[in-house]
């Protein structure tokens, strides 16, 4: 039996309309970007695999619409989420605001333990009105993790993920496995692999796609 894990966590993007959430998304997934992408209607859907260290993690990302109208159906998604990527527009201080009510839905509405990640996009462009100061002061009292990216570039796109993707294996760890098998064996590993966090999940997909 292989030593690797693996290991599904769902995971919803949250923010204001034309923050970047579907940018951040299908940069991650597919290493593209698309100056003129459309709003998304609802939500949409992309699954997402990669290797992280031991473990092979898959990324079922919810990127749900930014649009006022939509928001009553948002909460619905946020049902079995173990990360929440909350993005703001660096060039918006109005987008950091609105990410803030983002952050305390989720925390009224979604799991207890679901890691909560603020996100700063579009910091390839110039007239940032959002200072990164005030954002990290906010991080750190209400407990937030905090990332700076650039969708159009990939600037920091794999960090993001990557370091969320950590937070939650190590959260799952702790729930799954017990506080003190943190830092595991490698007979743990064997006994979990192919554990799904998700009950009734699917085997992953190893290339990402939208439904």
């Amino acid at each position: 039996m292989s030593d690797e894990i693996s290991i599904k966590f769902k995971v919803v993007l949250l923010g204001q309309s034309a923050v970047g959430k579907t940018s951040v998304c299908i940069r991650f997934c597919q290493n593209e970007f698309e100056l003129n992408q459309e709003p998304t209607i609802g939500a949409a859907f992309q699954n997402c695999a990669f290797d992280l260290g031991d473990n092979k993690v898959t990324l079922q990302i919810w990127d749900t619409a930014g649009q006022e109208r939509y928001n009553s159906l948002t909460s619905m998604y946020y049902r079995g989420a173990k990360g929440a990527i909350i993005i703001y527009d660096v060039t918006n201080y109005d987008s950091y605001e609105s990410a803030k009510d983002w952050i305390k839905e989720i925390r009224q509405q979604g799991s207890s333990s679901v890691k909560v990640m603020l996100v700063a996009n579009k910091i390839d462009l110039i007239d940032h009105t959002v200072q990164k100061t005030e954002v990290l002061r906010y991080c750190e009292k209400h407990n937030l993790l905090f990332s700076e990216v650039s969708a159009k570039s990939g600037l920091g796109i794999d960090e993001l993920f990557n370091d969320l993707s950590t937070e939650m294996i190590n959260q799952y760890k702790t729930d799954v496995l017990g506080e003190n098998l943190v830092n595991y064996t490698e007979e743990n590993k064997k006994e979990t692999n192919n554990f799904m966090l998700e009950e009734g999940s699917t085997n992953p997909k190893k290339d990402s796609g939208c439904c």
